[in-house]
This record gives C-alpha cells, sequence and structure tokens, in this order.
C-alpha cells in the first residue's frame, strides 16, 4: 500500500476522533450556555466564508 493511502486514512481517524470526542465532551452537558450555543451555530457560516 502506498503512503499517500496511510496518510488519507489517518487522516480520516483523525477526523472521526475529533468529531466524535466534540460530541461527547457537549453530551456530558445538560444545559449548553445560550453563548457557548451560539458560537456552535456560527461555526457552519464561518467555514463557508474561510472556503
Amino acid at each position: 500500500m502506498s503512503t499517500t493511502f496511510w496518510i488519507i486514512l489517518a487522516g480520516a481517524i483523525a477526523t472521526y476522533l475529533a468529531r466524535v470526542g466534540g460530541h461527547l465532551v457537549i453530551s456530558r452537558f445538560e444545559n449548553i450556555h445560550p453563548r457557548v450555543e451560539a458560537g456552535l451555530n456560527a461555526v457552519p457560516a464561518a467555514v463557508l466564508t474561510t472556503l
């Protein structure tokens, strides 16, 4: 297998772990502070702006 394949696989695993980790951290809280929720709601627009 090529090095490129392993780099792509490592990136996919890192992305998956970051998403699952974030979900687990947020799911531990019953109520999210309104400022945190507003910030999380602004993330998709910020990502699209950078593209």
